[in-house]
């Protein structure tokens, strides 16, 4: 249990990443202020079931940012905070033409982490910033893409860094990643340049699968990144998708872990290991098959797999812990889904294997909603 005394900031609770981190902060006993875009979101958090069953009362808080790129926005938000975890972050939705890409993905990413970690500074009382990175960020797109093999004698290492690329770019998913490298490298250059009393943790995760506590209908919950599994079995066919996962509940797990001093700081962490895509069909057909005899899942989706290897260790080393298996990965996401399936069973939000909600179109002309990570 931690002194009142420490505060944290989140932003981004809201979102799947965001909401399991709020969840595990108060579990560890910290004081919470959540940053949100409205009252309406304030609403939505205090309504989920996992928030009432924690009876937090005044160890969680909300304070208003509407707007993340405007001056000054979080000067407000750190009063007498002293650590900060940033996660909020524009995803990919499908419906941002490339001329708006940078608007949307990059000056927010951008100025959002920037805008944090000067009110921080000037606010004096935080010790630690942890930011919520992606592996994109470290792996060239034309290798995400299987368009470029890896040596794979180096494998992806926190320590890689990539140039950044300006638009505009040819999906969505590339806009993101580019406006994850763009965010880290303008924090490590406000980090070296202005040498704050605080550290900063950056992390990295893959495609955080599992649970998502923000969702609330089966269409809400092909959102984000678990789109790709529910829609493998559906019977969708798309990709390739790189094979870099990480249970939601390891990012949550770590995102809390890194406000411990211990951590070391001013350092990348990935969050993630190596997957097959394809590998949920046979993990479904063993752990839900009435949803196959009943046609909710289908057994005909391809979702193909660009190999590239990782090095994590520091993060295993770091953080005590092993990653959690891509079957508990693919179990927690399924279930969730099926489950809010059956709630919305009379029609409303009701999902088929001939719907999908929209987004990124791959190569293969399938709509997916993808992005990197789900915050």
């Amino acid at each position: 249990m931690f002194s009142p005394k420490n505060l944290v900031l989140i932003t981004g609770a809201t979102g799947h990443v965001g909401s399991c981190t709020l969840l595990h902060l108060l579990g560890a006993g910290y004081h919470v202020r959540a940053a949100v875009r409205s009252e309406a979101k304030i609403a939505a958090v205090l309504a989920r079931p996992e928030i009432q069953a924690m009876n937090p009362g005044s160890r969680l808080t909300f304070t208003i940012v509407p707007d993340i790129t405007a001056p000054g926005a979080y000067d407000h938000a750190v009063e007498g905070v002293t650590h900060i975890i940033h996660i909020a972050s524009p995803l990919a939705t499908g419906g941002v033409p490339p001329h708006l890409q940078e608007a949307f993905f990059i000056q927010p990413a951008v100025r959002g982490t920037l805008n944090l970690l000067e009110a921080a500074n000037y606010e004096g009382t935080v010790r630690r910033v942890v930011i919520t990175s992606s592996i994109s960020a470290l792996i060239p797109m034309a290798e995400s893409e299987g368009l470029q093999k890896r040596d794979p004698r180096r494998p992806v290492s926190p320590n890689d860094r990539i140039p950044f690329v300006p638009g505009p770019y040819q999906s969505e998913y590339a806009a993101y990643a580019a406006s994850k490298v763009a965010s880290l490298q303008q924090a490590e250059s406000w980090m070296e340049r202005e040498r704050p009393a605080f550290d900063v943790v950056y992390l990295h995760p893959g495609f955080v699968l599992g649970r998502n506590d923000a969702a609330t209908t089966a269409g809400q919950a092909m959102q984000g990144t678990n789109s790709v599994v529910i829609a493998l079995l559906l019977g969708k066919k798309f990709g390739p998708y790189v094979g870099t996962t990480v249970h939601i509940d390891d990012v949550a797990r770590a995102h809390v872990a890194s406000l411990d001093p211990t951590v070391l700081g001013n350092q990348s962490y990935i969050l993630s290991q190596p997957a097959r895509w394809n590998d949920a069909k046979k993990i479904a057909e063993r752990k839900f098959a009435d949803a196959f005899k009943n046609k909710t899942l289908v057994k005909g989706g391809n979702v193909s797999t660009v190999h590239i290897p990782i090095d994590a260790s520091l993060t295993e080393q770091t953080f005590g812990f092993n990653f959690a298996s891509f079957e508990e990965q693919v179990k927690s996401t399924l279930s969730h889904f099926l489950e809010l399936r059956m709630r919305t069973k009379s029609g409303v939000q009701m999902v088929s294997a001939n719907t999908v909600s929209a987004a990124t179109p791959t190569k293969q002309g399938v709509v997916v909603n993808v992005t990197a990570i789900a915050c």
